[in-house]
């Protein structure tokens, strides 16, 4: 099924405004007892507590990143399944547009430790968070591009943990800006990337999907934050189940539409062939569990902050 007319119909009304007025709320109710923090505080507490009162005081967020009324993030259900969100106008033209200037720097190459799940007929290239940093530190990135490719994720996960209602911290797992590039092969069969859970294994013999290594087991939720539809072929699809790995629901991509999904087995997605063009998106995992958080996504704030700082 197309999303596209739920995306129509949706009331237009509806939008993020009441995520960042209760963020507000919590950064004055919590911003004190992170500056008086007793000593010996439990190190879950102060995850739970940096969590909540993101941005923190010497990183505030430029005044680009206020939703304006022209730009509400507007947020459909998928109705076959609760644990499934899209959002449009998460990003606005000029940070789609300048965030693919930032993916200029991506290197061919997908951030896999294993075989890669991505057909042979597209280059795959990617650029992470920590090496778009690194690159703006040696002066080959300006600042303002890896800023906002930490700002964007960040919103993307704000968003996430607020609609899907989650009571504990959502941290980032792994992410990375990506893209993919068809080459000129006359007539396709293949997936850009074939049918697959985020945090299991899936056997299509059987339809089972083990949560086993070397499958990132320790994923809850997945995303993508598209930046373009300058291509043709690429839409992102759901699979009717580990059984039936046909498509159920198709969405097409383009600047500023986030979709979002738990990483189970209940949905089974992949993406389907880029005939023509560039196809560039972030991709973003996340964990519930604070063991497996992404210490590349701190360590390349720090040093933009740095840089901010030195300037």
């Amino acid at each position: 099924m197309d999303v596209q007319p739920l995306i129509e119909s949706m009331d237009l009304e509806h939008s993020f405004m009441h995520v960042l007025d209760e963020l507000s709320g919590h950064l004055e109710q919590f911003g004190e007892e992170r500056q008086g923090g007793e000593e010996g505080q439990d190190d879950a507490e102060l995850l739970d507590n940096d969590f909540l009162a993101y941005p923190p005081a010497n990183m505030p967020q430029t005044e680009e990143w206020e939703w304006q009324e022209w730009n509400k993030p507007e947020i459909v259900r998928f109705t076959t399944d609760p644990d499934r969100m899209l959002a449009d106008n998460v990003l606005s033209q000029d940070q789609c547009d300048k965030l693919l200037e930032l993916a200029k720097y991506c290197k061919e190459g997908d951030g896999y430790q294993r075989k890669a799940p991505h057909t042979y007929n597209e280059l795959f290239e990617e650029l992470n968070i920590l090496d778009a940093a690194k690159k703006s530190q040696e002066g080959e990135v300006v600042p303002e591009l890896s800023q906002l490719y930490i700002n964007a994720s960040r919103r993307s996960r704000d968003a996430i943990a607020k609609e899907f209602n989650l009571q504990t911290p959502l941290y980032f797992s792994y992410t990375h800006l990506v893209c993919r590039t068809a080459k000129h092969v006359v007539e396709r069969r293949d997936l850009s990337h074939h049918v697959h859970s985020d945090n299991c294994i899936l056997n299509e013999a059987t339809g089972d999907c083990d949560k086993v290594p070397p499958a990132y087991t320790w994923r809850d939720y997945s995303a993508i934050m598209y930046l373009n539809d300058e291509f043709e072929g690429g839409d992102f699809f759901y699979a009717h189940s580990t059984k039936d790995l046909s498509p159920e629901e198709t969405v097409s991509p383009k600047c500023g539409r986030l979709v979002a999904f738990s990483a189970g087995k209940e949905n089974m997605h992949g993406v389907l062939a880029v005939t023509k063009g560039r196809r560039c998106a972030v991709a973003l995992w996340f964990t519930l569990d604070p063991n497996h958080k992404e210490a590349t996504f701190s360590m390349a704030e720090e040093i933009l902050h740095e840089i901010k700082t030195v300037s």
